[in-house]
């Protein structure tokens, strides 16, 4: 069931007359039904996928939790008599075995998720290995279609063991509402990532019907279908023609390599950010604040500004969960002094800056399904990110050499504009057809320009699956795009501000929106309603 389809939100808005119809203790129970039965339409071999993380996340939790109870117990029995460095030594002994099942629970649940979605890339090496000693091996698993939302849940069940562990919050005792937490069905495609004492607590608990949530949510998911049926699915043809085989082994310039990036650039976005709208907008109306996902990424002034800014669930979770423990690891830590002894303070600092990035870029690739490109462009944003934090110094001193006001609104638009160049590097390594592609198509943007292609002076560039019609609404609608985004980047509140104005002027605004969706958005024979790129994961 697509989250942009009829069906969705007919799903929807009988979950959601259901929801405010019974007593409010068992909200949470329509929404673990609809949960269940929205996934169902995915499949019941996908259901066996999430039942058994949900089961096996469930019973860590709660062994995790009791080592710790059973630990403040005894303390407590024990009375007064109980020392200070007792306490420490005796909750030291809980934590690490707290420690050792989340350790192991958390690589169950992320050993699953390498095979189903790396299991192509490593039995293809396996099996070149094998290979050179004459024996052949094959891919027992190469039908396993990858379950819907793996990675949302396999990362929630994650971090929600991990806060146990940390002791932010206790165990959840009732497996339904555990159950809901890892299933709510708005998110199990599209996201964002969530953490338990945040929306968990949310799911559980007792919603009255708002009707600013409603008029909120509603809105939000008008907006998520614009960005996907108008931008997404429209510019979609012009990055399949520019990256498909077919094209690249034909002969191309930069200019249409640099048309193809950009296209696919708004339909990553288009298409990604507009499902999270329709999720958190579906959320909302149900009264649960689901997390921002995306704050304008096409404004970032640097790639770590970028990865801030996308996908910001994740990279949340990336950060807390992966970035700072890497950096505060023993070896990193012992590294840093090292370093900072023998070439200086910066050096020491620079140290965990440039470690952990390698290793968050890495896990964000096998997120995505790991590949040869992809390890390639792990390595390439942990490259420049690193890279940036080591040489900030002498980037201040060229700006204060050469006399750039750094304040300008000029240099602010050059590190966009450079930021972008960057970003489309990343973009080609991961779209074009091989790895070798990849190199070529980067080197020829870069190389190779051809202005009277990308004016459509000789009309060539309406032949990339989108004529001169589409293409001025592709043009209109990624303007409005652009100047909302630019409105945002300002402090205005969309939604808010819309609630201010006169009845008819609102509702004026609302009805346009929503005939551009029936009149403009692309559906038709070849219409496919379930293909979100980022509803694979």
């Amino acid at each position: 069931m697509a989250l942009n389809s009829l069906a969705f939100l007919a799903f929807l808005a009988v979950v959601l007359i259901v929801y405010y119809i019974v007593p409010k203790k068992f909200q949470w129970v329509v929404l673990l039904v609809a949960s269940y039965g929205f996934y169902l339409s995915s499949g019941v071999k996908n259901l066996l996928f999430i039942l058994a993380t949900t089961f096996f996340t469930y019973a860590s939790g709660l062994w995790m939790q009791s080592i710790r109870d059973k630990q403040q117990a005894y303390v407590k029995s024990l009375g007064d008599g109980v020392t200070k460095e007792q306490k420490r030594e005796f909750k030291k002994i809980a934590n690490k075995k707290i420690h050792s099942v989340q350790v192991f629970t958390a690589l169950v649940n992320l050993g699953v998720l390498i095979i189903l979605k790396c299991h192509g890339f490593i039995f293809d090496g396996l099996d070149k290995f094998f290979t050179l000693f004459k024996w052949d091996i094959s891919d027992p698993l190469i039908n396993v279609i990858v379950p819907l939302g793996l990675s949302y849940y396999t990362f929630n069940s994650i971090g929600y063991l991990i806060d146990i562990g940390r002791g932010k919050h206790a165990a959840e005792r009732n497996i339904g509402k555990f159950a809901l937490f890892v299933s709510f069905f708005p998110s199990i495609v599209q996201g964002p990532l969530f953490r338990y004492c945040d929306v968990g607590v949310q799911l559980s608990g007792e919603h009255k019907l708002d009707y600013k949530n409603i008029k909120y949510g509603a809105q939000l998911i008008l907006w998520g279908f614009f960005k996907k049926l108008v931008i997404a699915d429209r510019v979609s043809a012009i990055s399949a023609h520019v990256f498909s085989p077919e094209f690249v082994a034909g002969g191309y310039n930069g200019s249409q390599v640099f048309f193809g990036v950009l296209a696919y650039s708004f339909q990553i976005y288009g298409d990604f950010s507009g499902g999270t709208d329709i999720t958190r907008g579906a959320a909302q109306m149900m009264g649960i604040e689901l997390p921002l996902n995306f704050e304008r990424p096409f404004f970032a002034t640097s790639m770590a500004d970028f990865w801030h800014r996308w996908h910001m669930s994740l990279g949340a979770w990336m950060r807390e969960f992966v970035f700072y423990p890497v950096m505060l690891c023993k070896p990193v830590t012992a590294l840093s002094k090292k370093a900072r002894k023998r070439f200086g303070g910066h050096a020491g600092k620079i140290i965990p800056s440039v470690a952990a990035p390698f290793v968050v870029f890495f896990l964000m690739n096998i997120w995505h399904g790991l590949s040869m490109q992809r390890i390639a462009n792990a390595f390439y944003n942990a490259l420049i990110i690193s890279s940036s934090v080591a040489l900030a110094p002498v980037y201040k001193k060229m700006a204060e050499k050469l006399r750039i006001n750094t304040e300008a609104f000029s240099f602010h638009l050059f590190q966009i504009l450079r930021t972008f160049m960057v970003l489309c590097v990343s973009r080609i390594l991961t779209n074009a057809p091989s790895l070798h592609d990849a190199f070529v198509m980067i080197k020829t943007m870069f190389t190779s320009v051809d202005l009277g292609f990308l004016l459509g002076v000789d009309g060539e560039i309406f032949t990339y699956g989108v004529d001169e019609k589409n293409m001025l609404i592709l043009v209109l609608a990624i303007l409005v795009l652009l100047v909302v985004g630019i409105l945002q980047e300002n402090g205005l509140k969309i939604r808010e501000a819309l609630s201010r104005q006169n009845l008819i002027f609102r509702w004026g605004m609302i009805l346009l929106l929503l005939a551009v969706i029936l009149v403009f958005g692309i559906y038709g024979p070849g219409f496919d309603a379930s293909a979100f790129i980022y509803g694979k994961y």
